[in-house]
């Protein structure tokens, strides 16, 4: 009998000393699978791992296969044939994205399952987002009726035949018939165990007959979830989105709304916005792609990738407010905009266009509004500074009612619900107005018209019914006043039953409104609050303390202080993507923080000096959960305030920067994004002058030579330099009459950019771009008839050739408006700076025009030096000063001179922030950054909330 060797004895062994061992050396071959099975479940993971190597690397390749055969049902198990549907998208709810696009990828009936609507759609809710359900049951319906007539079009038409050569058609062929190969047979389920090899092994391209779910249209190019890269395409051309409405929309953005995979399709096409549904013969939409292109838009935040957009359109400047604006709301098609010349206007946001002329009724400055276009609402609400308060019917403009001196002072805030309208002012009041008619019994019905001393009388049977014997109140009544504000009301805000407002006494209250009673008072602020928002949960405010603070609503304590603006904090809103049910989680989350904390002090790692549960003498925190960073406990939200990943805070400030708020890796919120009202005005109209530029002239071979450039005697540099060094520090009157002068300097525009730059106020800059933007588009505009392309000119001869001016208005005229004076009351602003801005209003010079275009001006290249005759001067004539003149100013006195452009009222959603400040452009960001795909998508995501 053939044994193991025996180990020679050396007197020192690494061997365990058992009799199993040793029995192991001295065992025969043919009983080596018996010890080894007795041996095997006492054997660590790694040891078996190791044998099982190397018996592996003993046999031949052909009995490796085998083994490899037999093991696959173990490795592989394609538990989607043998379960069902329902189990199986059970099994694949717990997968995250990127697992469930692997499952996706490999075969495709897994294909099928993993890419199933509802698995998706839980995906997209579960990261903080939401949709609207409206606007997708409206598209469904368009591209499913689309559908339809495209299919009865293509559908062919009867050939008639003569009753001789028809065919008879028997009652049994005219019945619909499954075509099927007659060699290829019938499926058959295999119902043995799950781990045997099945009919049907992991990897077959046939798909899962058991069960009939959406054929999705899947790809390969989007299962990158993190995939951010726009299409890089620009703005499509306008054309109308529904020619019976007023809207407009661009052409790529209806293509990728109705572009349709076909229906029956066999192969894996790449992904659309739509999928057919087989089991109902309809398009649905493709909730993954939803997915994937609200990850890429989010990618855009992130990354700071946007384009810019303006009200007005830069073609129509003649549309636009004449004085700054100082509110705004915007929905996905309408944008509503109030001014301080007293108009509110409507705008469409596709077009950028007014949807009808400029409401005017109110005698003061528009200061606040709210709107809601749904047909059922149909209403503007607005507030100004000659304390009425105005309801207009929003599909018309017309006046539906008027609140005369709903306040004492100028309105600052209006909110409006489906039960109450809630205004604020300057009086320090807080009324509530009831929206619908009340009685007895209704929430709100005051408790004044109800007799508080009780009566006990025998009824004999008979109880008078209250909410018939008590007057019905009429909608807008005034139902109560909330007092308790030392100063003015700056900004109130309405969740269920309660109201929450903000004061420049730097207090917020939380009021019952229904009682009239405050229920708390939260205290955090150094200096008056400007703005509020609540949520129900959170209350985030702004104050001239230059601080963005969140609140928890429930225990009034500070749970985050955002500190990057280095003024005012004039409007802010934000939006904390909680996740459903996540309301136990932030507790549980702050709770486990406060331990943390409380462990520290125990340890004397920190110090308790300065902490009290109310509030903090120390720095604020901007969410970190350290023991060191935390200022307060015993919160219900966790240091940040909580909610989702996508988290984000929008701020605005009187430092005329726009900030961006995320949140890092450890929870803290940073200021990731600073923008520029100037700049995005700037940018938006170089993007309109670029699309609006005329292809170039191109000659034709062959065919007469282009017209000789237009020659002229421009300014030497030196020369040139001298004036505009001169006159553009002495402002816009100065560079006017410069360029009457001597047009010539427009020759030398990146010197005149260099001196413009060189001026310390923003808002002058942008006045002096503008005259230098509007000189040059006439100076084109007169050569154009000369020049085929851009300006370039020759070398000057001694008679000055000069064109003769264009036919037509010199430019674009803007809507007249009564001359009026203000009142003390007039563009009151909840700020002492504004304040100061009213009082020095008169002094200011008058020399700012109603519709400047701030925009890059498109120089002609500069030119060497000729000591030669200036054009428009005595000699050669007064063309180029007519050339040159810009257009009347207006009386624009709220702005001074050298006051910056400071943003007074922001609104964000899903793909925009829009923001309206001391000027009269309105301005936005877009975050779908021209992707037509992505702008298509974004109709039906909601603003995280």
């Amino acid at each position: 009998m053939e044994t193991f060797p025996a180990q020679p004895d050396e007197g020192y062994s690494e061997d365990p000393l058992n009799a199993t061992s040793q029995a192991a050396h001295n065992a025969p071959l043919s009983e080596m699978p018996d010890w080894l099975t007795a041996q095997l479940p006492r054997m660590p993971l790694p040891l078996k791992k190791k044998l099982a190597k190397a018996i592996l690397d003993a046999l031949p390749t052909s009995a490796i296969a085998e083994i490899v055969e037999s093991l696959s049902p173990r490795l592989y198990i394609d538990f989607i044939q043998y379960l069902p549907p329902e189990v199986c998208l059970k099994i694949l709810d717990h997968l995250d994205p990127s697992s469930l696009i692997n499952v996706a990828r490999s075969c495709r009936a897994w294909h099928t399952l993993a890419l199933d609507k509802r698995l998706w759609r839980r995906l997209y809710h579960l990261e903080g987002w939401s949709a609207m359900p409206e606007e997708i049951q409206y598209w469904q319906d368009r591209v499913n009726k689309t559908h339809l007539q495209n299919l009865e079009r293509a559908r062919p038409r009867p050939v008639e035949q003569s009753s001789s050569r028809k065919r008879p058609i028997s009652d049994e062929s005219d019945v619909d018939c499954e075509m099927m190969d007659a060699d290829r047979p019938a499926k058959q389920h295999d119902q043995g165990s799950i781990f045997k090899n099945p009919s049907w092994s992991f990897g077959s391209t046939d798909p899962n007959p058991g069960f009939v779910t959406d054929r999705p249209s899947p790809d390969s190019g989007d299962i990158a979830m993190g995939d951010s890269k726009g299409k890089g395409v620009g703005l499509a051309p306008e054309l109308p989105l529904n020619p019976s409405g007023p809207f407009l929309e661009g052409q790529g953005v209806l293509d990728a709304l109705e572009s349709l995979p076909p229906p029956d399709s066999g192969t894996l096409a790449p992904s659309t916005l739509w999928n057919w549904e087989s089991r109902d013969e309809r398009y649905v939409v493709n909730w993954k792609y939803l997915y994937t292109m609200r990850r890429r838009l989010e990618a855009n935040w992130e990354l700071g990738r946007y384009t810019n957009f303006q009200f007005p359109h830069p073609n129509h400047p003649e549309e636009g407010h004449s004085e700054c604006v100082y509110s705004l709301q915007f929905t996905r098609d309408y944008l509503v905009s109030g001014s301080r010349d007293r108009t509110l206007r409507v705008w469409s946001m596709h077009t950028r266009r007014l949807q009808y002329p400029p409401l005017r009724a109110h005698t003061g400055s528009v200061l606040c509004l709210q709107f809601d276009p749904d047909p059922e609402e149909d209403l503007i609400v607005s507030g100004s500074s000659d304390s009425d308060v105005i309801l207009w019917k929003f599909s018309t403009g017309k006046i539906i009612q008027r609140l005369y001196n709903a306040h004492r002072e100028s309105v600052l805030n209006v909110k409006f619900d489906k039960r109450i309208l809630v205004t604020c002012s300057k009086d320090r009041t807080v009324k509530i107005f009831n929206r619908r008619p009340l009685r007895y019994g209704d929430l709100g019905y005051p408790e004044e018209k109800v007799n508080p001393v009780p009566i006990h009388l025998k009824g004999y049977g008979y109880e008078p019914n209250l909410a018939h014997e008590l007057p019905v109140i009429e909608p807008y009544t005034m139902i109560g006043t909330l007092y308790g504000h030392g100063a003015a009301v700056n900004a109130v805000q309405i969740c269920g039953r309660e109201v929450v407002s903000a004061s420049g006494d730097k207090a917020i209250k939380v009021w019952d409104w229904p009682r009239q009673r405050c229920t708390r008072t939260i205290l955090g602020h150094l200096k008056g609050i400007a703005c509020v928002q609540y949520d129900g949960r959170r209350i985030v405010s702004g104050s001239s303390d230059n601080e963005v603070k969140v609140f928890d609503s429930s225990t009034s304590l500070e749970v985050a202080s955002l500190r990057a603006h280095t003024n005012l904090v004039r409007t802010v809103q934000a939006g904390f993507g909680d996740l459903p049910d996540s309301q136990e989680e932030d507790r549980e989350a702050a709770r486990l923080v406060d331990d943390q904390y409380f462990r520290a002090l125990r340890r004397g790692e920190v110090s308790d000096e300065g902490r009290t549960p109310a509030h903090s003498s120390r720095r604020g925190n901007a969410g970190s959960s350290r023991p060191e960073d935390i200022t307060a406990y015993g919160a219900n939200l966790p240091p940040g305030g909580g909610g989702g990943r996508y988290a984000r805070i929008v701020s605005g400030s009187y430092d005329q920067s726009i900030v961006i708020w995320r949140r890092d890796k450890e929870g803290r919120w940073k200021d990731m994004h600073h923008l520029q009202q100037e700049k995005a005005a700037t940018a938006a109209q170089r993007q309109t002058a670029s699309r609006n530029l005329p292809p170039p002239v191109r000659q034709p071979s062959g065919g007469p030579p282009p017209p000789p450039p237009v020659p002229f005697a421009p300014l030497t540099s030196e020369a040139a330099q001298a004036i505009i060094d001169a006159a553009v520090p002495r402002g816009t009157a100065a560079l006017d009459e410069v360029l009457a002068m001597h047009p010539a300097i427009l020759m030398h525009a990146g010197h005149v950019q260099a001196a413009i730059d060189r001026v310390s106020s923003p808002h002058t800059r942008n006045q002096l771009r503008q005259r230098v933007h509007v000189a040059l588009e006439r100076f084109n505009g007169q050569l154009a008839g000369h020049l085929p392309g851009p300006i370039v000119p020759s070398a000057p001869s001694a008679a000055a050739v000069h064109p003769a001016p264009a036919p037509g208005p010199v430019a674009s005229g803007v809507l007249p408006h009564p001359p009026h004076a203000h009142a003390s009351s007039q563009a009151q602003v909840p700020t002492a700076e504004a304040a100061s801005t009213s009082q020095n209003a008169q002094s200011q010079p008058q020399n700012i025009p109603a519709n400047p275009q701030p925009a890059v001006p498109i120089a002609p290249p500069e030119l060497p030096g000729n000591p030669q005759a200036l054009p428009g001067n005595a000699q050669n004539g007064p063309p180029f000063a007519q050339l040159a003149t810009a257009p009347p100013a207006q009386h624009h006195p709220h702005i001074m001179e050298n006051s910056p452009a400071r943003i007074f009222k922001l609104q964000f959603d899903a793909r925009r922030i829009v923001c309206c400040c001391q000027t009269h452009v309105i301005v936005g960001w877009d975050f779908c950054a021209g992707d037509v795909e992505l702008e298509a998508a974004s109709r039906f995501f909601a603003t995280i909330t």
